[in-house]
C-alpha cells in the first residue's frame, strides 16, 4: 500500500509581520529558518515500515503534488495548519482518495475536522495507526479513531530517514520525547487536554537507546516542557536522565526547554552541563515567577529572573527567550520590562509571542465565556497576530508592543550571535 504523508505550510511570523522584513535578524528569525515536522509523522513512518511505500510533503518546503498515486492520505496538522489542512483534504478527496486527519488541532476540535476528513486522529496516533491501516485494507475505516498508550517504551522510534533528501531544513536536531502529561492546567497549555493529567515516563534505558539510533547530528532537543516541574517524580527521573547522558561514551549537545521556575542551584547546573545541556528554551508568561517578574511591582521577581539566568550562562548554558504578550496580568510596561531584562541578563536569543487562545487551553475556554475571542481564522492563531480582546490593552497597543520588541531586540543583536548555538 502507498502511503502520502502531509505536513501543511502555516504563516510563518514574517508572513503576518511584512514590517519586519527590514531587520535581517528578524526576517531569517520569523521567516527563512525551517525545521523538520515534529514526532508524530516519522513515528507514523515506523509502524508503516514492512509492506507500505512512504512518502512526504511538507508543504513548508515543497509542493504538493496532488497527482500522487498515494492510497491513503494522512495530514498531521496543529492549529495554524489547519485552513490549509483542510483545502488539502478536499482536493484529494476530490480525486477520489481517502484522507486521515491527525495532529493537535484535530484532536481538540473532532467535530470541525471530521467534516473534512474520511476518519481522525484524537490524540495519540501511536495507539490507533496499526488499525487505521487494518480498517482501510479491510474497507471498515470508522470515523474516529481514540486510544491512550498506557506505556511509552511501546512506541517505535521515529524513523527520521524520512526527511532524507530535504536540504531545506536551517536545523535537523533529533527531537526527544521522554515524558508525556501534566496535572498543571496553566492557561494557554494544551498538554494536560492532549496527554491526560498523569505522568507517563519511558525508561532512562529506552530514551539512551533512542538516542543512538539513526543519529543525525549530535544535537538533540528535549520536547518534554514538564520534565523540569516540582514533583518528586518529575525531579528524580531528570537527574536519572541527566546522570545517564553524562556517561555517555560521546557528549551530546542537548536544547531543553524550560521555566523560570526550573532549578538553578550549582549542583544542577553541574549535573546538566556533564550531560551535554547547551541551551535552555526559557518560556515566560504563565509560570509564577515570570507572571510577576514583568510586572511593575514585580522587582523581587525581576531581579530572580536576570540572577536565573545569568547562572545558566556562567554555566555554560545559553538561554533562548520565548516572552509571552498580551496576559490578563499584564498591561503596557510588560513591553520595556521585557527588552529591559533581556539587556540586562545579557540574551542573545529572543523570541517574542503574542498570547493565542488554541483551542480547548484553559484561556480559550475562559474567552469563549467572556466573549473575548474575535474570530477562529486558524491562519491567524500563529502567536503573531492578536485574535482576542485584550484586558490591559488595545488590541493596537499590544500589536505594536509586540512589533517594536522584535525590532528593538534585532537592533541590539545580529543573526549570527542570535543563532550561534543552532548553526554550530
Amino acid at each position: 500500500m502507498n502511503i502520502t504523508f502531509i505536513y501543511p505550510r502555516f504563516e510563518k511570523l514574517l508572513e503576518s509581520r511584512l514590517e519586519l522584513t527590514r531587520s535581517d535578524g528578524a526576517k531569517k528569525h520569523l521567516g527563512d529558518f525551517s525545521m523538520p515536522p515534529a514526532l508524530g509523522i516519522p513515528i507514523m513512518t515506523a509502524l508503516s515500515k514492512g509492506n507500505h511505500t512512504i512518502k512526504l510533503y511538507d508543504e513548508n518546503i515543497e509542493e504538493v503534488d496532488y497527482n500522487d498515486n498515494g492510497d491513503i492520505i494522512a495530514v498531521s496538522f496543529f492549529t495554524p495548519q489547519a485552513n490549509y489542512a483542510y483545502e488539502i483534504a478536499k482536493k484529494f478527496k476530490s480525486k477520489g482518495k481517502i484522507v486521515i486527519g491527525g495532529g493537535m488541532h484535530p484532536s481538540v476540535m473532532p467535530e470541525e475536522a471530521s467534516l473534512y476528513f474520511d476518519a481522525i486522529c484524537i490524540g495519540e496516533v501511536e495507539a490507533v495507526w496499526n488499525d487505521i491501516l487494518t480498517d482501510f485494507q479491510n474497507g471498515n475505516l470508522k470515523k474516529i479513531y481514540q486510544k491512550e498508550i498506557s506505556n511509552l517504551n511501546l512506541i517505535p522510534f521515529p524513523e527520521r530517514s524520512i526527511f532524507t533528501g530535504r536540504d531545506k531544513y536551517d536545523w535537523e536536531a533529533k527531537l526527544i520525547q521522554t515524558m508525556r502529561g501534566c496535572d498543571f492546567f496553566c492557561e494557554n497549555c494544551i498538554i494536560p487536554t492532549e496527554f491526560g493529567r498523569k505522568f507517563r515516563f519511558k525508561s532512562i534505558e529506552r530514551v539512551i537507546e533512542e538516542m543512538n539510533v539513526t543519529p543525525i547530528s549530535g544535537d538533540y532537543y528535549l520536547i518534554d516542557d514538564t520534565l523540569f516541574l516540582p514533583h518528586r517524580e518529575c525531579r528524580d527521573y531528570r537527574t536519572k536522565l541527566f546522570t545517564a547522558f553524562s556517561q555517555l561514551p560521546v557528549k551530546p549537545r542537548i536544547f531543553m526547554s524550560g521555566s523560570l521556575n526550573t532549578s538553578y542551584d550549582p549542583e544542577f547546573l553541574k549535573l546538566l552541563t556533564d550531560a551535554g545541556v547547551i541551551n535552555l528554551y526559557l518560556v515566560t508568561g504563565c509560570d509564577p515567577y515570570s507572571i510577576r517578574a514583568f510586572q511593575k511591582s514585580g522587582k523581587q521577581f525581576y531581579d530572580y529572573g536576570v540572577d536565573f539566568v545569568k547562572r545558566y550562562q556562567q554555566a555554560g548554558i545559553e538561554v533562548y527567550i520565548s516572552v509571552g504578550l498580551g496576559f490578563d496580568h499584564q498591561d503596557n510596561n510588560v513591553f520595556d520590562l521585557s527588552m529591559n531584562f533581556i539587556r540586562e541578563a545579557n540574551i542573545k536569543t529572543a523570541e517574542f509571542y503574542i498570547l493565542t487562545p488554541f483551542p480547548k487551553t484553559p484561556v480559550y475556554n475562559q474567552f469563549q465565556k467572556e466573549n473575548r475571542i474575535l474570530h477562529y481564522n486558524w491562519t491567524k492563531y500563529n502567536t503573531a497576530n492578536v485574535v482576542f480582546k485584550p484586558k490591559n490593552f488595545t488590541e493596537e497597543s499590544l500589536l505594536n508592543g509586540y512589533i517594536n520588541c522584535w525590532k528593538e531586540f534585532y537592533s541590539d543583536v545580529t543573526i549570527d550571535e542570535s543563532l550561534s548555538n543552532f548553526v554550530k
